[in-house]
């Protein structure tokens, strides 16, 4: 679905931006418009504080409520479709497709995933779980109150009892249960500093991966250096997180040399992360190299228990990326990984 043309944005004002200059906290705090923008829009009256049009001589005090009226807006296109797979008075669950912000970004807010959820079932208070990268798709847990979110989220893992992802991976993964417990954290004299390092000091976590299938044929590429190598394979590897910490089953892969396929940040040294950050946008060779469009990790299947259930129940999706769709044709699910389906 389109962004509408006009949209308004609200925001508080800051305790700490009490009695400034509304121009001043405007441009401070959301600088994907300079100080001459800010300057321009509030001189055509398309800010708003409590209800009245503000000047570029207005103060801003705590707790104000500003709207920020934009002209022509538009953001990116995403993907907008979802699958339900559950759904009782308290609780949703549904598949989100790989490409779409869970919140919002600094150029996508209309068609966040949680924006399009709300708007789907009409719910406004329809609050996120937990979450998952733009790029990875899968299965997430919504509640539908404020005050159901209240009362479970911090002990999420109480209903939502274990969490299993699907990865691509190229080469042959080892055989077996595969335990890292690699501590990350991320780096800020790093070059790319969203990206998760391992560091002795960083926060504990701990993923199991299990190879499920080894995939012939596949012209997956090695990214253990800037030269590609064709590998004869590819492996699908499931990936059980223990602990839910930051990008954990991309980094905890990438550090035991299996990066995931189509990942930008942690294949390539982060090359093709930096070329779209950069402004850049990447080319059909870029994708050859990385593999596929989306990168290959799915949120596949979960084990829910609600607190008015008798037993827990395990819940699967398989609407993967068409790359991923693609490279998992011949795969028997009914058969691969470690909960009955």
């Amino acid at each position: 679905m389109s962004a509408p043309k006009d949209m308004f944005f609200e925001s508080e004002v800051r305790p700490e931006q009490n009695g400034r200059l509304l121009l001043d906290s405007l441009s401070e705090r959301f600088t994907y418009h300079s100080r001459e923008e800010w300057m321009d829009r509030l001189s055509r009256g398309l800010v708003s504080i409590n209800g009245k049009t503000a000047d570029l001589e207005t103060l801003g005090h705590r707790g104000d409520k500003v709207i920020y009226h934009v002209e022509n807006y538009s953001e990116p296109d995403v993907p907008t479709h979802y699958e339900t797979l559950f759904e009782d008075e308290e609780f949703l669950l549904v598949a989100k497709p790989a490409g779409v912000p869970v919140h919002h970004t600094g150029r996508i807010f209309y068609n966040t995933f949680t924006a399009i959820i709300r708007r789907g079932f009409d719910c406004e208070t329809a609050t996120p779980m937990h979450r998952l990268d733009r790029d990875t798709g899968g299965i997430m847990l919504f509640a539908k109150s404020a005050d159901t979110a209240s009362r479970f989220q911090k002990h999420l893992d109480r209903i939502l009892l274990r969490k299993f992802y699907l990865a691509v991976v190229p080469g042959e993964f080892p055989e077996g249960e595969v335990r890292c417990d690699l501590p990350l954290s991320e780096n800020p004299s790093a070059p790319i500093r969203i990206k998760m390092y391992h560091t002795p000091g960083g926060k504990p976590c701990s993923t199991v991966f299990r190879r499920l299938a080894v995939l012939p044929g596949a012209a997956a590429k090695s990214v253990s250096s800037e030269t590609a190598v064709e590998n004869s394979c590819r492996s699908l590897v499931e990936c059980e997180l223990l602990t839910g910490r930051k990008h954990q089953i991309r980094a905890h892969l990438a550090e035991l040399g299996f990066p995931i396929v189509g990942d930008r940040l942690y294949s390539f040294d982060g090359k093709f992360y930096q070329k779209m950050s950069g402004g850049g946008s990447l080319s059909e060779e870029d994708f050859d190299l990385l593999g596929a469009h989306h990168q290959m990790l799915y949120a596949y299947k979960v084990q829910l228990q609600l607190p008015y259930w008798d037993e827990p129940r395990v819940f699967t999706d398989f609407h993967f990326p068409e790359d991923m769709a693609t490279a998992l044709k011949s795969v028997d699910f009914t058969t691969a990984g470690s909960l009955p389906l």
